[in-house]
């Protein structure tokens, strides 16, 4: 079995600090939501995966944009990049970093679940033809991604993985495990295209999508759950993983 090889302790030297996991739900009401699936080129699959995680064939990685206009932190914004990979048998996402639009939610989305926060304007449109969204730094386009020709979907026809954050913590560095729970009340599946993405603006420039596989535009409640387990970055998930005390 393939595991990752890069060192985790130069990973997280940037990595946020999570001094206390989160204890108390974030519920984000009637949230929008488009992700897109790509297909990355093979070369680093191991090389951008901390030991404790396995690439998976073909690589690949998931762009998600979320809109919150009514969180319990407030109005935000979030786009994100993670890298399919495994923990064991199941699958999961490397969060690489994330974009965020609203300082308030930047912090708690930091501290207690270890995103790795940068602020940028991003925009997300649904309509009738499909999904759109951007990230800009400034005048820098980083993202650019699409949803064309969408077509109904049944909400049972959706999964979600959870992610893996690496992030400084009093135990030591440690991949935080993220779980979000989606109550869906409309979902669309259509033609992906991400037509900009900026790998070195991601943080992690080894990304470069190749292929399209899938794309999912939908409204939900959205909540990231308190954080349940932590896994040490060095070691397998069934080796290293730890139990959060909820108090």
């Amino acid at each position: 079995m393939l595991h990752g090889t890069a060192d985790p302790d130069t990973m997280a030297a940037d990595a946020p600090f999570v001094a206390a996991p989160a204890t108390e739900p974030l519920v984000c009401r009637g949230a929008e939501v488009l992700q897109v699936v790509y297909e990355v080129h093979s070369a680093s699959r191991q090389d951008v995966l901390p030991p404790a995680l396995h690439p998976v064939n073909p690589p690949a990685i998931t762009v998600t944009v979320l809109r919150a206009e009514d969180s319990d932190a407030g109005p935000f914004a979030l786009a994100e990049t993670r890298v399919v990979c495994r923990t064991g048998a199941r699958s999961r996402g490397f969060h690489v970093s994330c974009f965020v639009r609203g300082e308030e939610a930047a912090g708690v989305l930091a501290e207690r679940w270890g995103y790795r926060t940068r602020p940028a304007g991003i925009e997300l449109r649904r309509g009738y033809h499909g999904s759109e969204a951007e990230v800009r730094c400034g005048d820098h386009l980083v993202l650019g991604a699409r949803l064309r020709r969408p077509v109904p979907l049944s909400a049972a026809d959706l999964q979600f993985t959870d992610s893996m954050h690496l992030a400084r913590t009093p135990r030591g560095n440690r991949l935080v495990q993220v779980e979000r729970a989606y109550e869906v009340r409309t979902a669309e599946r259509g033609l992906p295209s991400l037509t900009a993405f900026d790998g070195q603006a991601w943080g992690e420039p080894r990304l470069r999508p190749s292929h399209p596989i899938s794309a999912v535009s939908l409204t939900a409640d959205v909540t990231l759950r308190p954080v349940r387990y932590v896994c040490r970055a060095d070691v397998s998930a069934v080796e290293g993983t730890e139990r959060v005390d909820q108090g």
